[in-house]
């Protein structure tokens, strides 16, 4: 078996892994960058009216051939480990006879930003796998590990072929709603891997957040809304379902009313399946402000909003019980309570990565919010690495989704093997 990690070795973002054996080759992940050649973020700006072409010259898409669309087909298969554009964000540009797979909560939340024009990829033919099930695709046996990660239903996978055994973590996690995945992991670990192909996220961000499990930052929750009296708003991915969770449980301990977007109702409805229990837009203590966002006007267009109106919320309601509500925050949430003067006194619990605060805290200040950051990291902190690391015992460990692969070193001395975007290696 051949690896080639297309981009990924020195940059979080853009994930895209090929593995390639005598009669198979397959992509793990074909995902957009977080960042540009000069490391500011990426403009996907530039990618409008691109062709392939133009985008490989520009360096922003691999060359890989028989991938793109108006190719040969020569590339037999492309796993997604999640839902994150910065892992599947490309796959609109591939040729559309890749089968592609993934897992059944990945599927549907790129459906859902499909529906909402968030991403290019309609994922309706995309094959949903179940976890720990092995598949094959040509001579590879291919097993879907369920990780814990912000994102839904997150992959890790085992590859096999010709006795080599290769293990791509993804984007992973100790100390989220769904640790008990790590857990039982390290206690049976595949065996006899032979390269790890691991996340480093971390690595890179030394105090970027302390490390808080995600029941710590639901009580941190729970202490702040207890203590408010007068408007909370939360700024969070509606799509980091963990982190919704633990909002909903602490309103509930504090007394407190959610108050959702019919974009978050319509997410949280679309994932609801039997054995999973998600907050749902017709438990008490929820409510739906409708925003009058393109998300609300989509729903609006497609007759899905009225089901929304039984829990329906006003600003004049919020005012009058500003105390005893938490509203989740966005663009349009802020801008409108802003004009009706809602925000003075208020205060923003930031529950996301702090570069994404970057230049907002002008507003906030502007209109007199107080901030404070509850938040803990999708990935993996390097102490629980370690004993990820020590579970597996890989032959080789090569670095990924870091801008610290150096550091590997540091911790696992000739283990790490560095290598290169587009360097193609020899799993041995």
């Amino acid at each position: 078996m051949n690896l080639t990690i297309h981009r990924g070795t020195k940059e979080i973002g853009g994930s895209c892994v090929e593995l390639k054996s005598a009669n198979t080759r397959i992509l793990i992940d074909f995902g957009m960058p977080l960042v540009g050649a000069d490391k500011k973020p990426f403009d996907s700006n530039i990618l409008k009216g691109k062709t392939v072409a133009e985008l490989k010259s520009l360096k922003i898409l691999p060359d890989i051939s028989g991938l793109y669309e108006n190719e040969e087909k020569t590339v037999d298969a492309i796993l997604i480990s999640h839902s994150h554009l910065d892992h599947y964000g490309f796959l609109h540009r591939i040729n559309k006879n890749i089968p592609i797979y993934m897992s059944r909560g990945c599927k549907d939340l790129i459906s859902i930003a499909y529906y909402f024009g968030q991403t290019q990829y309609d994922p309706r033919n995309a094959k949903a796998v179940p976890s720990w099930e092995t598949f094959k695709i040509g001579d590879m046996e291919i097993t879907p590990y369920l990780v814990d990660h912000s994102a839904f239903d997150a992959f890790a996978y085992l590859v096999e072929t010709d006795k080599k055994r290769l293990f791509y973590s993804g984007d992973f996690r100790r100390h989220g709603r769904k640790g008990v995945l790590f857990e039982n992991q390290i206690k049976k670990p595949p065996k006899n891997i032979d390269v790890l192909v691991v996340e480093g996220t971390m690595l890179s961000r030394d105090g970027d957040n302390s490390q808080n499990t995600e029941e710590a930052i639901c009580g941190q929750l729970v202490k702040e809304f207890k203590q408010a009296d007068d408007l909370i708003l939360i700024s969070v991915s509606s799509q980091n379902i963990d982190r919704l969770v633990s909002i909903y449980i602490a309103c509930s301990k504090a007394g407190k009313i959610f108050v959702v977007s019919p974009y978050t109702a319509y997410i949280l409805e679309q994932l609801k399946r039997k054995g999973i229990t998600l907050p749902q837009f017709d438990w008490t203590g929820i409510k739906v402000y409708f925003a009058q966002s393109s998300h609300t006007r989509k729903l609006a267009e497609d007759k899905s909003l009225f089901k929304y109106k039984s829990a329906k919320i006003t600003c004049e309601e919020i005012e009058a019980q500003r105390g005893n509500v938490v509203v989740l925050d966005s663009y349009y949430v802020r801008n409108k309570f802003a004009k009706k003067g809602l925000l003075k006194g208020a205060t923003l619990i930031y529950s996301q990565w702090e570069g994404y605060l970057e230049g907002a805290e002008g507003f906030w200040e502007e209109n007199d919010v107080s901030i404070k950051k509850i938040h803990t990291s999708g990935h993996v902190f390097l102490e629980d690495l370690k004993v990820f690391i020590k579970a597996l015992n890989p032959g080789k460990i090569i670095p990924i989704h870091t801008f610290a692969a150096e550091k590997f070193r540091e911790y696992w001395g000739d283990k790490v093997m560095m290598i290169d975007d587009g360097e193609e290696i020899e799993i041995f």
